[in-house]
């Protein structure tokens, strides 16, 4: 990806292999980082992110996105059914019904269809990669993103993310330099996601 632009093909590997695991490389100058207060266990919370976005990203490597239609088989069923564009919560999904509530009451009054939301996945158009998922103070979750050191850049995909994984509340993006990141521990849960 370069400085403001879009991210290639290639950089989908880089981004996969963050999303196995925590990196082990801070060669990157600033990024990205979303404070995030879980609306339920932040382990659960971390594990359905990661996956949701490495489920999106393993779509993005194949996907032919001039064609018509991209499918989203392969994302997390309960993403599935919190995705629909329509209002409502879920049955059997508080944590993500909450974060689907806070999403439609502090970004916009709509929520994401699952086929609109992975067409933001295009590698030509995409302005962030992701780059970790950590513990921050009192129990909140860091979600790092590399944003080629830009603070302002288009992402409402990656908030209806963040919200539809079961957030609370989100501070608004800011960048920090890697070395913050690095000075944190790396998570203690495992990195599968639950479907």
């Amino acid at each position: 990806m370069e400085q403001g632009g879009e991210m290639g093909r290639d950089d989908l590997v880089g981004e996969v292999h963050r999303l196995e695991r925590h990196p082990l490389d801070e060669s990157i100058g600033l990024l990205g980082l979303l404070v995030v207060t879980p609306a339920g266990d932040g382990s659960r919370y971390a594990q359905r992110l990661r996956g949701l976005i490495a489920a999106a990203v393993e779509i993005a490597r194949s996907a032919d996105f001039e064609s018509d239609e991209v499918s989203g088989v392969g994302l997390p069923s309960w993403f599935l059914a919190l995705s629909t564009g329509a209002a409502g919560d879920v049955p059997g999904d508080a944590m993500g019904s909450a974060g689907k509530r806070r999403y439609l009451e502090v970004r916009d009054d709509r929520s994401w269809s699952s086929d609109e939301w992975i067409y933001c996945f295009d590698p030509d158009l995409r302005a962030w990669s992701w780059w970790d998922i950590t513990v921050g103070d009192n129990g909140k979750i860091c979600v790092w993103v590399d944003t080629k050191g830009e603070a302002h850049i288009p992402c409402e995909e990656l908030w209806w993310a963040v919200f539809a994984a079961g957030a609370a509340s989100v501070e608004r993006l800011t960048l920090e330099y890697a070395s913050v990141w690095a000075e944190q521990p790396e998570p203690p849960w495992p990195k599968s996601s639950p479907s």
